[in-house]
């Protein structure tokens, strides 16, 4: 008789989405703070423009309209982009919790890329604000908190096409998206402590 392999579980604490907490994974987006780049003054302080973010894309970039019901809180996949800082903004100011991975490098030897699990960390946001992510951070779409919640996602074409094509493993690779099952991958369930 085959034994069944354990899965391991870890259990991710979420701290407050804070520009300080968030440095290495993003940009926290929300009530501008004092750091103002490349202002546009062109209505005077009636109107201030502000980039609150390092935003990178190509000319693939879409907006999706994303509405997520509530879901377990075990993080299934972790994901990461290449071509552009993938962005999650609430609507309605719900507030929800996003599980984050530092990004990492491919292997020189073509093997999957896999995220460090000793930089994932669950974040809550309060619903006031979004998230523009680094390139290349690992990370599960938002859980929310309180109900069904929708999200203006930011992304491109090409990952949308990827993720509609998937493969038969229940992950996807394509140009701009690498999505990895943990479990499978890990032998590990994280899961995000309520």
């Amino acid at each position: 008789m085959a034994e069944t392999a354990q899965i391991m579980q870890r259990v991710l604490k979420p701290v407050k989405a804070t520009p300080e907490a968030l440095e290495g994974y993003g940009y926290l987006i929300g009530e501008p703070d004092d750091s103002v780049r490349e202002k546009i003054n062109f209505y005077g302080a009636d109107v201030v423009v502000t980039q609150p973010a390092k935003f990178y894309g190509n000319d693939d970039l879409c907006l999706n309209l994303v509405s997520f019901e509530p879901r377990p809180l075990q993080v299934r996949w972790m994901e990461y982009h290449t071509k552009h800082t993938q962005t999650f903004i609430p609507l309605a100011g719900k507030p929800f919790y996003m599980v984050l991975g530092k990004p990492t490098e491919q292997p020189p030897d073509g093997d999957a890329d896999l995220p460090n699990l000793d930089t994932v960390q669950a974040f809550e946001f309060d619903g006031t604000g979004g998230i523009v992510m680094n390139v290349g951070t690992w990370h599960e779409v938002p859980f929310p908190i309180d109900g069904q919640t929708h999200f203006v996602c930011i992304c491109t074409n090409e990952t949308n096409t990827d993720l509609e094509r998937g493969d038969r493993h229940g992950e996807c690779d394509g140009g701009d998206l690498s999505k990895r099952h943990i479990e499978t991958r890990f032998g590990l369930r994280l899961l995000i402590e309520s």
